[in-house]
């Protein structure tokens, strides 16, 4: 009886981190959902909007439409030009289908444990919510004409015909005729491809997701979906979004192993005698915890690294013992050092944490 207590207790954090971990990757999904049905809805505005502003329209019948006499013109594109038009939209729907798909696929069997492939999925919706609300904005505030000839956009007239137009446009079945800025089929094709580098243990993986890749934004122009514009912003978009992600993550692990609490990120406190000290003192004593690392056995690495560890967490926590005892000139030498390196930088304000901060909390930092 005594050990099923036992037992019980032990798993009592597991399941709690588990439930926070659901819920976290709950949210990132939800926002995700509802982010598309917001852009569903752009999309609708613009087309409502181009087709008051270039068709005689009856909106008391439904259907009843046609051009202006001065019509609608494409925007010349010099690669479209080139490529020979493709009627077959269904195909560049399913290469960018079997793109996410095998991405997601992939990445679950190739990340280690569960945790890691909830951490995946969280991503991959954090991601897609922000480049999908960025392009909700960029469709609403300029409005391009369609890349084909004859495009009839689906317009509501009433809130029925809204809520039976805003799943159709979110499955595919329907596509409007003015969401042209950025492309968000090659936003898909190019986070696939980017998740791949950071996730397959082979380069033949990359290799694939390449030749894949391309062979979409192929597809997308030649159906004529986006101009060429819209493919070359979304691509710029998606490596910024992917890599600004991994940045920020990266700042706030830094944040959390160096252990400094966030006001010293902020002012001169970050440059304070104390500080510098403290720091000194930590990197110094893993200095002489890596000096010492070739006299020590392979069995006895394990308590090295132990150490090391505690050493950087020990920054922060040495703070406060150490700015009262600090030697002056010692500071004042390392003041400088600070100093030159915000002069490199050319910036009067240390960069804010929100970010980080942020970011962090939408990739489960703090349940790792």
């Amino acid at each position: 009886m005594l050990g099923g207590l036992q037992s019980q207790l032990a798993q009592r954090p597991r399941l709690r981190l588990f439930l926070r971990e659901f819920g976290l990757l709950a949210a990132a999904w939800g926002s995700l959902m509802v982010v598309v049905v917001w852009m569903a809805l752009c999309q609708e505005w613009s087309d409502m909007r181009w087709l008051s502003r270039n068709m005689n329209y009856n909106r008391q019948k439904p259907g009843n439409w046609k051009l202006n006499h001065s019509g609608y013109k494409m925007l010349d594109d010099i690669v479209l030009d080139q490529i020979p038009l493709m009627t077959e939209r269904w195909i560049t729907d399913a290469v960018v289908n079997s793109a996410a798909l095998i991405a997601v696929g992939g990445g679950m069997f190739m990340a280690r444990g569960w945790q890691a492939r909830a951490v995946y999925l969280r991503r991959i919706a954090w991601m897609m919510a922000t480049l999908y609300f960025l392009r909700s904005i960029t469709i609403s505030v300029t409005t391009l004409p369609p890349s084909v000839n004859n495009c009839k956009p689906q317009v509501a007239h009433n809130t029925s015909d809204l809520v039976r137009i805003v799943p159709l446009m979110i499955s595919g079945q329907l596509s409007g005729c003015t969401d042209k800025v950025f492309s968000g089929h090659t936003s898909i094709l190019i986070i696939t491809f980017l998740f791949w580098t950071r996730y397959a243990r082979h380069w033949t993986f990359v290799a694939y997701s390449a030749v894949h890749t391309l062979a979409g934004i192929v597809c997308v122009l030649a159906v004529r979906l986006h101009y060429s514009v819209d493919v070359l912003l979304a691509i710029v978009l998606t490596y910024s979004v992917h890599q600004m992600y991994y940045l920020l993550l990266e700042c706030a692990v830094r944040q959390r192993i160096v252990g400094l609490p966030r006001h010293f990120l902020h002012g001169s406190t970050m440059y304070s005698p104390g500080a510098l000290a403290s720091r000194r003192c930590a990197s110094s004593e893993i200095d002489e915890i890596e000096l010492a690392e070739s006299e020590i056995s392979p069995t006895q690495k394990r308590g090295s690294v132990e150490q090391k560890v505690q050493a950087v967490y020990t920054l922060g926590a040495d703070f406060d013992d150490t700015k009262s005892t600090v030697d002056a000139s010692f500071a004042d030498t390392h003041f400088n050092c600070c100093h030159i390196s915000a002069d490199m930088l050319l910036t009067n304000r240390s960069p804010s944490t929100v970010l980080p901060t942020i970011v962090a909390w939408m990739d489960g930092l703090h349940l790792r």
